[in-house]
């Protein structure tokens, strides 16, 4: 065979295996490009994915192997051989393209740079296979075995590409700070919190935006690389006030970000146990919340929720400036008088002698508890009581979020990025205030360790009293079901479903008026 000819072959084998490795890439992504989240996947999955590619490796095998075997002395049946792994490729391209994807992979420079490096060792691995082969027989034979080897090609251009992303977004967060640091009449807010922290960054940006020009970060933008680009790209000099959502997975994750914002102002709406396969106890999630309080310039002003426990202790064991809100009367701001159902929340919002009535669209018992810690905050900086209650009464829900959306009978609460146990009973109370049949939709509880199981069970008895008939989805389900049925639920009225779309039709064929929950939409990686 020509160096030519199996220049080509390599080339075009390259750009399969690196069609066909799309799914470990999204995995990595979605993974926050931690190896370890893609292991996770696949023991979620019972390797799933390996088998496809074993399937793939087979068939491409045998099939190479046999003609090759049969039909050797021809001339041209090494290549009509290679065309059954060509052809055995392109299948699994097409069939995985099919699926669809909750969480799409996203063609960042960091994706691209993964799949060029990816697409090069694939060409040398199968240069290597088709030059050093020898025997035609045998070379080919050896090509097919190649999609086996995907997965581990894959994260190992990742980890070879890690010292460099490394430094990439240590220069983006660099950057970030300087220009931070370059702005001393800034004040900047950093908000964490196992749940709330979303719905309190825009409601705080809604009561400051009354007086300042408020930057905030965008959508869940809440990681390094998401604050550092939205410092680096939209932040300017006519901003008075940036306020940076906080999330993390690991220990040490919101000291990294405290360091880039160094924070005049830290608030943390709560401690839960979210992310418990990640950080190990919530003892550990209570420690790294806490890393934003460490984080505060001398001078910070900490404020903390009185409705949480956690938040609570923080407070006690804070020295310096401080600020309690929540539902008890000593708080620095209170409230009281709550009142929530279907078209929103109403409740009465206390600091010093003034008291205002609070009349919100956004749904849920813990909307009081936010806006009064994101009040608290406000008030400090100078925004009135009045603008505070007419900014809360301005805000529009979150997007999947306690979510609302109308549509004849039909009413459908989205609160599909909700991942916490707070926030589904939170979910549940909401969907047992509407009229009608009440059905609930969801895949359960992730990430939260050896305490898993026992979680979604309990999620499933709240279910029970709050939703009419449920659909459990996927892995989960089995738990789910048995702690509806165990708290009452008739076996009739709950079903397991195989994924959203099989729930969302058997829903669907229930007529009248209806609230349909869609309660956690996991990712593609669960």
């Amino acid at each position: 065979m020509s160096y030519v000819v199996i220049i080509v072959f390599s080339l075009v084998s390259a750009v399969l295996l690196t069609l066909m490795s799309c799914k470990i890439m999204q995995m990595l992504q979605l993974s926050s490009y931690r190896a370890k989240g893609v292991f996770a996947w696949f023991k979620a999955t019972k390797c799933d994915y390996i088998l496809r590619y074993f399937a793939v490796t087979f068939f491409s095998f045998m099939c190479m192997l046999v003609y090759v075997a049969c039909f050797g002395k021809y001339k041209y049946a090494e290549y009509i051989g290679y065309v059954f792994y060509l052809l055995n490729a392109i299948l699994f391209i097409v069939m995985t393209a099919r699926q669809k994807n909750k969480t799409p992979l996203k063609f960042t420079p960091r994706i691209i740079r993964l799949t060029v490096l990816s697409g090069l060792l694939f060409c040398g691995a199968s240069f290597g296979v088709l030059y050093g082969g020898g025997f035609t027989f045998l070379r080919y034979s050896l090509v097919g075995l190649l999609p086996l080897f995907i997965p581990f090609v894959t994260l190992a251009a990742h980890c070879l590409l890690a010292p460099f992303e490394k430094l990439n977004n240590l220069g983006y967060e660099v950057k970030a700070r300087k220009k931070l640091e370059s702005m001393p009449h800034l004040i900047k807010i950093g908000i964490t919190g196992s749940y709330g922290k979303t719905t309190a960054k825009n409601m705080l940006t809604a009561m400051l935006g009354k007086k300042y020009n408020v930057l905030s970060t965008p959508a869940s933008y809440n990681t390094p690389m998401g604050i550092a680009k939205t410092v680096n790209y939209d932040l300017n000099a006519s901003h008075e006030v940036f306020v940076a959502e906080m999330g993390a997975r690991y220990v040490g994750d919101i000291a990294r970000l405290a360091s880039i914002v160094r924070p005049n102002i830290g608030i943390v709406t709560a401690v839960g146990d979210q992310h418990l396969a990640t950080f190990g106890s919530v003892e550990k999630v209570y420690e790294t919340k806490y890393e934003l309080i460490k984080g505060l310039s001398a001078d910070g002003l900490a404020v903390f929720s009185a409705d949480n426990g956690h938040t609570l202790k923080m407070y006690e064991s804070t020295q310096g400036n401080k600020m309690l809100a929540g539902g008890r009367s000593d708080c620095d701001v209170s409230y009281g008088d709550v009142s929530f159902g279907a078209e929103g929340t109403s409740f009465t919002l206390r600091y010093g002698d003034e008291s205002v009535a609070v009349v919100s669209k956004l749904l849920g018992r813990h909307i009081p508890s936010l806006v009064s810690v994101c009040a608290a905050t406000a008030l400090k900086l100078g925004v009135g009581m009045d603008d505070i209650v007419l900014a809360v009464g301005e805000l529009e829900p979150v997007a999947h979020r306690l979510q609302v959306i109308k549509n004849g009978d039909v009413t459908v609460i989205d609160d599909a990025y909700n991942s916490n146990t707070k926030g589904a009973e939170i979910a549940l109370e909401v969907l047992g205030a509407f009229d009608g049949m009440r059905i609930v939709i969801t895949p359960g509880l992730v990430e939260l360790g050896d305490a898993e199981q026992n979680a979604n069970m309990e999620m499933g008895r709240k279910v029970f009293g709050k939703a009419d008939r449920a659909y459990f989805i996927g892995s989960r389900a089995a738990w789910l079901k048995q702690g509806a049925t165990d708290a009452g639920m008739l076996e009739e009225n709950v079903e397991i479903c195989a994924d959203l779309d099989e729930a969302v039709r058997k829903s669907s064929e229930i007529g009248g008026k209806k609230t349909v929950l869609f309660e956690n939409d996991l990712p593609d990686n669960f």
